[in-house]
């Protein structure tokens, strides 16, 4: 489904390309720390005296233009982004524009700087409930680095990699997201593709998180199932992967079979609105019980401000897609044109797969 807000008058809209989703949408008046701490998809729209959100939101809210309250900071152009940085008061947001529309990339609330408001991003936790004690983290997208800051504030003894091929991304995310300058979080301008293939297989990442957006789609590189054999050839014995993934879009269902002919183990758990589905895809031979991620929540428990047991109840075994004309997405192009397969996906959505979820630009 795509999500488009479009001005009306003094309200704004949802238009939805699929009539039924459109149908589900609900208006309601939301208080900007209510909006902020509801919302599991993106927030937007937090500055406008009403709006209408859609029950299952498309692969990032977007908005037709700034919010007259909106006061931008700072406005970069790079090869690969267009970035917008605005505040409302305490809040600051960074947005990809995409011909024209808003769409948010990230959001930093700083009178609440060591919290994550957004739904997704709370759920993104959901790796410790498979693995509560990592010591090693890679970022696969730092967007404005809340996920990455958060974890560098609450879990002294992490070290962290955060990848984004943007580096006006990383320069605005430390100007005005927090992101701090220490040797135990280190940031990379480079494509999170290449950067795993050429780090060094040892000793192995215990958490990697993918949340690799461009505007509104992630590259084919960075889903196929090449990529993630490229992960599990990083990771340490008993690492994780976690994923960022929209069950509402036709890319979901094949998403989640590339994910499962990868990986040995696979779990999903469902965001508080079930929006979003994070995935946490292990190569353990064993499948982890109920038993243990309880036990794991409870070990990781300290670390964090809400509650882990209440997110490994989240976790769900049902198929939630379908199986008509499903498939493991792979490479367009062999090993050895690896990096111009890479800048072809990221000049543009590339292949049979934009068909599929994205639009070619």
């Amino acid at each position: 489904m795509r999500v488009e807000l479009l001005p009306a008058g003094p309200r704004m809209v949802v238009c939805a390309e699929n009539p039924r989703r459109a149908a589900r949408l609900i208006p309601m008046k939301l208080s900007r720390r209510r909006w902020l701490h509801g919302t599991g998809v993106g927030l937007g729209l937090a500055a406008m005296p009403s709006v209408a959100v859609p029950w299952l939101a498309g692969p990032r809210l977007a908005q037709a233009r700034l919010s007259p309250r909106e006061n931008v900071l700072e406005e970069a152009k790079s090869p690969f982004n267009h970035i917008v940085v605005a505040e409302t008061g305490d809040v600051v947001t960074m947005y990809f524009v995409v011909d024209g529309t808003y769409y948010i990339e990230s959001r930093f609330d700083r009178s609440h700087p060591r919290s994550l408001d957004l739904d997704y991003t709370r759920t993104m936790m959901a790796g410790f409930v498979l693995h509560p004690g990592p010591k090693r983290l890679l970022m696969i997208g730092l967007g404005g680095g809340q996920i990455s800051n958060y974890l560098f504030e609450r879990i002294p003894d992490l070290e962290i990699d955060a990848v984004d091929i943007d580096p006006e991304v990383i320069r605005l995310a430390r100007k005005y997201f927090g992101v701090p300058d220490s040797p135990r979080y280190r940031t990379h301008a480079a494509d999170g593709r290449l950067f795993v293939e050429q780090s060094p297989p040892t000793p192995g990442w215990d958490m990697i998180m993918l949340d690799a957006f461009r505007g509104v789609f992630v590259p084919l590189h960075l889903k196929t199932r090449e990529y993630y054999q490229a992960l599990r050839d990083h990771m340490s014995p008993r690492g994780v992967v976690v994923a960022n993934l929209h069950n509402a879009t036709p890319m979901y269902k094949h998403d989640r079979t590339t994910f499962a002919d990868a990986f040995g183990q696979g779990y999903a758990f469902h965001t508080e609105r079930g929006r979003q589905t994070i995935y946490v895809a292990s190569a353990d031979e064993q499948a982890t019980s109920t038993y243990a991620m309880r036990a794991n929540a409870r070990r990781a428990q300290p670390a964090f401000d809400f509650d882990m047991q209440g997110l490994a109840a989240r976790w769900y075994l049902g198929r939630d897609w379908d199986d008509n004309d499903v498939r493991v997405l792979h490479d367009d192009f062999s090993k050895t044109n690896l990096e111009q397969g890479i800048e072809r996906h990221n000049e543009r959505c590339v292949g049979s797969d934009c068909d599929y979820a994205y639009p070619t630009r």
